[in-house]
């Protein structure tokens, strides 16, 4: 099941209706997944090309999530939860999971 930008909409907890953060949870998405085939080398997903492997859509919606909650960067609080910097790359469970699939030789 791919990660859609309503799925990540509504796990941040923000309506659905906002057409713009709909279409900026798409480019989050968009670049998540990116990042993960490059990551991956392409092996993140099934012999059909489409169908994702384990684990990989979980990856692909929390780090979209910390590109869509903090596009610019900045530092900034908000209840309990401080963003201190933009998206860096991805966290250790995340590359746990990813270097399940990743190719490291030719």
């Amino acid at each position: 099941m791919a990660v859609t930008p309503t799925d990540l909409v509504k796990w941040l907890g923000e309506p659905t209706t906002d057409t713009d953060l709909m279409a900026q949870a798409g480019q989050a998405i968009t670049m998540a997944s990116a990042m993960c085939d490059a990551y991956t080398r392409g092996q993140h997903v099934k012999a059909d090309g489409i169908t994702t492997r384990p684990g990989v859509d979980a990856v692909v919606q929390m780090a979209a999530a910390r590109m869509l909650a903090n596009p610019e960067g900045l530092r900034y609080s908000t209840g309990v939860v401080t963003f201190n910097q933009a998206f860096e790359g991805f966290t250790l469970a995340e590359r746990i999971v990813l270097d399940r699939y990743r190719r490291k030789a030719a």
